[in-house]
């Protein structure tokens, strides 16, 4: 059995926000990050998990932050994929 994992994705419009959102943490152009996306995503599979990529609107994120009261980063990213991307989720 796969286990089944969620990756915070954002669009290309949307990555600018995300980089004001987490200064610091995304210093590469949009291709890059794409590009660093999809290697996660491969090495995963080669440990037997799925990862489904989660598009996030990081205006709704930000909010989730601050409803959860949680700072936006690694950590918090990953939170909100899973409970977005989770059958049940869909923010």
């Amino acid at each position: 059995m796969k286990a089944i994992s969620y990756a915070f994705f954002v669009s290309a419009t949307e990555y600018p926000k995300l980089q004001a959102a987490c200064p610091g943490e995304f210093p590469y152009d949009y291709a890059e990050y794409c590009a660093r996306t999809d290697r996660s995503i491969k090495s995963a599979a080669a440990d037997n998990v799925v990862v489904e990529k989660v598009y996030v609107s990081v205006e709704k994120f930000l909010a989730w932050c601050a409803e959860s009261n949680v700072t936006p980063g690694n950590l918090s990213r990953a939170r909100y994929a899973t409970s977005i991307g989770y059958p049940w989720g869909g923010n």
